[in-house]
Parts: structure tokens; sequence; C-alpha cells
């Protein structure tokens, strides 16, 4: 996974351990923490894109 990961830049990986952490921690959904996270760490719409896939394919 860190292949992956280390395409998209450091940005994508602090928000992946941001949404992880919150939901852990604050009760908020998934496209609720990856929104925020796509504002709190500038990330571009395909980056967005990117996170929704990531977190939809862990749920399964």
């Amino acid at each position: 996974m860190s292949t992956v990961l280390e395409k998209h830049g450091d940005n994508v990986t602090r928000a992946i351990n941001y949404i992880d952490e919150g939901l852990k921690s604050s009760g908020k959904s998934t496209s609720q923490l990856i929104s925020e996270a796509g504002a709190k760490f500038n990330l571009t719409p395909k980056d967005e894109e990117y996170l929704i896939r990531l977190f939809k394919d862990r749920q399964k």
C-alpha cells in the first residue's frame, strides 16, 4: 500500500491518517471526514475520489 500512497503524496497520507483517527474518535461519517480532509490538506478532486475508493474498499 505504501507504493500507492507515494504516488499520491504526503497530503493524501496525512488525510488518510486524519480520516482514520476521525473514524475512531469523532463519530463523523467517512464522507464528512473526507470532505474535511480535502479542505484541511488542500486535496484535489482526484485525490478525494481516491480516498472515497480507498475507504469503500476498506469497508468491504
